[in-house]
C-alpha cells in the first residue's frame, strides 16, 4: 500500500514528482520517500525514511536533473513494529548493481522468499537486515528484472516476465539508461492513474496525485493486467498476461460511502488503512456488488487498488458527507501525515 509517481517531459521532474507524492502520502505512504531521475545515461537516486517534507529538507534537489523520473512513498504494516523495519535500505526505488536500472514496486509479493532463496547467492540484497533477519519483498523484483535484461531481453519483455513470475499484489515501474525517455509499468490489479499532455506523460497511484494538473493533462485509469510504456509522445498499453483474467468489479460510490460510515459509526475514527482492512472484512462486497466469496477470491488474486476507494471518499469529504482530517502520527521512527476518517 504505497504511493508512486513517474514522469516523462519538460517540467522540473523532482518537484513535480515529490508534489505528486505529497498529495498522496497521507492516505498510504510517508514512512519513507525515494526519488530517481535519468539524465544523459546517468541515474541519480536518493531515498530515506520520512515523508516528502523531511526528504526535501535533507536532500539537494538540484542534483536531480533530466526529463524522466520515478518516485515512491512507502507504506508497510511491518514498519509499525518499529524503526528497524524502516531503514533507507528498505525504501524504493532500487538501483541495479551497474546503476543502469531503477525500479519500484507497489503491493505485496507473496512468493518473494522462493525467489530470494534462489537469487541471494548471486546478488547483494540492500534491504537485508540482520536485526530483522529478512529483506523487503520488492527487492527480488529488481534482481529478477536485472537478470532478464542480462539475458538480452528488452525492458518490455523483461518486465513482463518478471511481473508474471510474482504472486500477490504487483505493480512494477522501471526506467533504464538505454531508453532515457521512457518509463515502463507492469500492473496486475494495483492503483494506476495515467495522464497525458502535449509532449509529456505521467503516472500516479491515485488521481489525487495529479489534482493540480487536471486542467492541463488528460487523466484516466489504466486497465488491469496491463503493460504500459510512457514516453513524451504516447502512452502505450498492452496486455501484461494474456493467459490470465484480472477481475475489475464496478465500484458503487454511494454504497462505499454507506459502508464506510457504518464501519466508522461502529468503531470510531480510523486512518485509511484501518478503514480498508475493516471494509475488507465486511463491506466491500456491498460496495462492489459481488458475493462475499467472489470478493474474497478477487482479493486473493491480488486486487490492491486502495486508491479506487480513497478518491470517492475524499470527494465525499469535500461535500461534508464524511469527516476527514490529517494529523501527525509516529510510525517507524518518523512523524508522518496521516489521513483519518470519521462519521459526521
Amino acid at each position: 500500500m504505497c504511493q508512486l509517481a513517474a514522469y516523462v517531459g519538460d517540467r522540473p521532474v523532482a518537484p513535480l514528482l515529490l508534489d505528486a507524492l505529497r498529495l498522496q502520502e497521507g492516505y498510504f505512504g510517508g514512512q519513507a520517500t525515494g526519488l530517481a531521475t535519468l539524465n544523459k545515461r546517468r541515474i541519480t537516486m536518493h531515498k530515506a525514511p520520512g515523508p516528502v517534507d523531511q526528504f526535501k529538507k535533507s536532500t539537494d534537489l538540484k542534483q536531480f536533473r533530466g526529463t524522466t523520473g520515478i518516485a515512491h512513498s512507502r507504506y508497510s504494516l511491518s514498519v509499525l513494529k518499529g524503526p528497524e523495519y524502516n531503514l533507507a535500505g528498505n525504501a524504493h526505488p532500487w538501483l541495479d548493481e551497474a546503476g543502469t536500472l531503477a525500479m519500484m514496486h507497489n503491493g505485496i509479493i507473496n512468493n518473494y522468499r522462493e525467489h530470494w532463496d534462489r537469487l541471494r547467492e548471486r546478488h547483494t540484497f540492500a534491504s537485508y537486515s540482520p536485526v530483522v533477519g529478512d529483506i523487503t519483498d520488492s527487492e527480488v523484483a529488481l534482481h529478477l528484472l536485472d537478470e532478464k535484461l542480462g539475458e538480452g531481453k528488452g525492458l518490455s519483455d523483461a518486465l513482463r516476465e518478471t511481473a508474471n513470475s510474482l504472486t500477490g499484489m504487483v505493480l512494477l515501474a522501471a526506467m533504464h539508461v538505454d531508453e532515457p525517455e521512457a518509463v515502463y509499468i507492469a500492473n496486475w490489479m494495483q492503483a494506476c492513474t495515467l495522464a497525458k499532455g502535449d509532449g509529456e506523460s505521467m503516472f500516479t497511484s491515485s488521481r489525487l496525485g495529479v489534482a493540480k494538473l487536471r486542467g492541463e493533462l488528460d487523466v484516466f485509469r489504466a486497465p488491469r493486467n496491463s503493460l504500459i510504456r510512457l514516453t513524451r509522445d504516447s502512452i502505450d498499453v498492452a496486455k501484461l498476461d494474456p493467459s490470465r483474467h484480472a477481475p475489475d468489479p464496478d465500484l458503487d460510490e454511494e454504497a462505499l460511502l454507506e459502508q464506510s460510515l457504518r464501519v466508522l459509526r461502529e468503531r470510531g475514527e480510523m486512518d485509511s488503512v484501518q478503514l480498508l482492512l475493516a471494509l475488507n472484512r465486511g463491506g466491500f462486497e456491498e460496495a462492489f456488488h459481488v458475493p462475499p466469496e467472489e470478493w474474497r477470491r478477487t482479493y486473493l488474486m491480488g486486487h490492491g487498488d486502495q486508491n479506487q476507494v480513497m478518491e470517492p471518499l475524499a470527494a465525499a469529504a469535500a461535500k461534508g458527507l464524511i469527516k476527514f482530517r490529517v494529523r501527525t502520527q509516529h510510525e517507524g521512527g518518523v512523524d508522518v501525515p496521516r489521513v483519518f476518517w470519521s462519521a459526521p
